[in-house]
């Protein structure tokens, strides 16, 4: 009977584990400033081409008082819904060994927040991939496997396929107004796409956001070696508007938007510029980068270990809270909507308020109202159809008899302001 107990338990664990979707995340609160990025290039999605000299470089900081106990990592191939894949093997996809350590790791310089940064490159000497689609790397403490301290989530493409995209303002629910609207051919002349329906799928994202993310499964027209994807209403997605941004590059002087620093025993404080509801105003043109951050220290050329840690202050002026709550957003929430990112109205203040340790460097973020189980910038951030967004459209392949979801191609394109 115990046996039996026990057989059941490693089943329900592994179908949990199985069942889980993954996104890059921390989910210890010592690792902060996860980056995942191809090449080493920080304005780079994380997606390499299979076979390749592509590499993906993941970066991450702990600040822990056991930040020099050895990390080590493992590698998982995932479907296209950032599921473990069930159906292959570690053979299959890895080339080399799981489980294996973090070498690359060294201890901050001269800040006052002390932590450890970690880097990690793929493929390496241990391990590569040998199979396109999506991979999660877990990474752990050396002495407790079961604790996952963060997942890190990359792409391999084997570009197999053309994709063209195009982006207008002209959409089929208003014209030039607040929404804009991706289209798309999919080329694939010499692969053999028996069933469109069932063997591919098809991801679209703006600004690699995951809360606005839309699947598609069915072209709107499918032409001898071309699938087209046109006046579909599931890809059309809010216009937005251009990111904020700030710069928290020196502890000396204030930089871009940041009204002022202070050293109040033990941390530093940085107080970004109270910001406005931007909705139902004029659009405004400013040179984002569409929610990316890079880490920056202006008094070092080693900002992995010489960049310090300053408790930055967000507030957003607003006479009366809303009803929905707020949260920011951009790539350095990893596109987590938890407490840690949420804004707290303060009645004092008539403002939204929200603190949170960063590191030194220059960000893009915006504020999201949550809206039922979605996430919108229509109530703070409005949405116009001149502001400049990426769309990245994804396509998965999975033909009968094969037993992943293959990356077949992969394709990004810049609206532009007109």
């Amino acid at each position: 009977m115990n046996r039996l107990v026990s057989i059941i338990i490693i089943l329900l664990t592994c179908g949990i584990s199985y069942a889980q979707t993954y996104h890059t995340q921390a989910i210890s609160p010592e690792i902060q400033t996860i980056r995942v990025s191809r090449n080493g290039n920080w304005n780079l999605t994380p997606v390499i081409n299979l076979n390749s000299g592509d590499y993906i470089q993941i970066g991450f900081d702990r600040i822990s008082d056991n930040s020099f106990d050895r990390l080590r990592y493992r590698l998982f191939h995932c479907d296209a819904y950032w599921k473990r894949s069930k159906g292959i093997a570690e053979i299959d996809y890895l080339d080399g060994f799981n489980d294996n350590p973090i070498d690359s790791y060294a201890p901050s310089v001269n800040t006052n927040v002390e932590y450890t940064h970690f880097d990690l490159t793929i493929p390496n000497r241990d391990a590569g991939v040998k199979l396109s689609g999506n991979y999660v790397v877990e990474v752990y403490d050396d002495s407790d496997p079961d604790n996952v301290l963060l997942t890190a989530c990359f792409s391999v493409v084997d570009q197999l396929i053309t994709i063209a995209p195009t982006v207008t303002s002209n959409t089929d629910i208003d014209t030039n107004k607040s929404h804009q609207q991706l289209s798309f051919d999919i080329l694939y002349q010499g692969m053999n796409i028996r069933d469109p329906f069932t063997e591919i799928m098809v991801f679209a994202l703006q600004n690699n956001r995951l809360d606005n993310e839309r699947l598609i499964l069915k072209p709107t027209y499918i032409n001898p070696g071309k699938l087209i994807y046109s006046h579909n209403k599931s890809l059309i997605f809010e216009a937005g508007n251009e990111y904020r941004r700030f710069e928290t590059s020196s502890y000396r002087y204030s930089g871009m938007n940041v009204e002022s620093i202070e050293y109040q025993r033990p941390d530093y404080i940085m107080n970004i510029v109270t910001d406005k509801v931007r909705a139902n105003r004029s659009y405004s043109y400013d040179q984002d980068q569409n929610g990316r951050f890079i880490i920056h220290n202006n008094d070092s050329e080693l900002p992995d270990t010489e960049a310090d840690y300053f408790i930055t202050n967000f507030t957003l002026a607003m006479d009366q809270p809303l009803l929905e709550d707020i949260y920011i957003n951009g790539n350095f929430t990893n596109n987590t909507f938890t407490n840690k990112y949420k804004m707290i109205y303060d009645t004092d203040k008539r403002a939204y308020r929200l603190s949170v340790l960063l590191k030194q460097g220059l960000y893009n973020y915006l504020y999201l109202v949550k809206e039922g189980d979605k996430y919108s910038t229509a109530k703070v951030e409005g949405n116009y159809y001149q502001t400049e967004n990426e769309y990245s459209v994804y396509v998965y392949y999975r033909p009968t008899g094969q037993r992943y979801d293959s990356l077949i191609g992969m394709q990004s394109i810049q609206s532009r302001n007109k």
